[in-house]
């Protein structure tokens, strides 16, 4: 993962989602479970979804930067839905973005995502990352 937006991804990984990860795990532990093993697995369980999920990820930012913030996807387009998995598990979960969705016919949704651009511009910076360069066709500014 060398991309700009694949280093963003695991920077959110590392420390976002794997800090909520070790939270939920010291406090559903049970007094005989190694939870420090937990944490482990967990963390290499999220690793191997966020490289998996990685082209939808910068996909999805991609879009966020040239619609304000906003995406819209639905789980019909297999990009849409990669995008969909993807922001439900690494920015919604901590609260980087928010959703909603809506029915499709067949059993398919809709999903809308607003991204927290101030928020999620500020963990681009601390993992090294120019959110507004990468994100935008061009390089022009993304969302602020």
């Amino acid at each position: 993962m060398a991309d700009p937006l694949d280093k963003l991804l695991m920077y959110i990984v590392e420390h976002p989602v794997m800090d909520a990860e070790s939270r939920g795990a010291e406090i559903t532990a049970s007094a005989t479970q190694n939870v420090r093993e937990a944490i482990v697995s967990i963390g290499a369980d999220q690793r191997q979804d966020a490289t998996r999920l990685a082209p939808y990820f910068a996909e999805g930012i991609k879009r966020a930067a040239r619609n304000g913030g906003s995406v819209t996807v639905d789980d019909t387009d297999p990009m849409g839905n990669g995008i969909a998995d993807a922001f439900a598990r690494f920015l919604v979960t901590v609260n980087l973005a928010s959703s909603s969705s809506h029915d499709l016919p067949n059993g398919h949704y809709s999903y809308n995502f607003e991204l927290n651009w101030p928020q999620l511009q500020a963990i681009a910076q601390r993992a090294g990352v120019d959110l507004g360069t990468v994100a935008s066709p061009g390089g022009a500014p993304a969302p602020r």
